[in-house]
């Protein structure tokens, strides 16, 4: 079982838009979030490595605890100093969705802890809540066939 931590506002996948290209003769896809998403990608990927020689090959699980940073209406001031609200919620339930930021964290980390996300077979966890340092934890491991 690998965990780690990284650090960084999640970013989600981006919408993906085609058009057919006469030129080219074929569908082109762009995604709408890609500038915004490349240094989150990094990040999941460069904490990865450190933990990772080589990808599994086989089946795996996966939880993520993706904690969102708070708006600045979640706090009061005391003596000028922040205080968290007693209304503030800790559930994240605006956007961006889980499933697009769950995607984001799979392209990362193929290649790297898995040859393709394809090998997820099981999610055992996916929370998005707020937190007071943004980024996500992840655990990740192997399934072992019952023989």
């Amino acid at each position: 079982m690998v965990r780690f931590w990284v650090s960084g506002v999640p970013v989600p996948k981006g919408s993906a838009t085609g058009f057919y290209s006469e030129p080219l003769q074929r569908v082109v896809i762009i995604q709408d979030n890609k500038k915004r998403q490349k240094p989150w990608v990094k990040a999941i990927a460069s904490e990865a490595k450190q933990h990772f020689q080589k990808p599994i090959v086989g089946a795996v699980m996966i939880s993520i605890a993706f904690k969102m940073p708070r708006p600045k209406k979640h706090y009061r001031s005391v003596k000028k100093l922040p205080v968290l609200r007693e209304d503030a919620p800790t559930y994240h339930i605006i956007t961006p969705d889980s499933d697009k930021l769950t995607r984001t964290v799979f392209d990362a980390l193929t290649g790297i802890a898995w040859v393709d996300d394809q090998q997820v077979s099981v999610i055992a966890h996916v929370s998005k809540k707020y937190g007071e340092r943004p980024g996500c934890f992840i655990q990740i491991s192997a399934i072992k066939e019952a023989s």
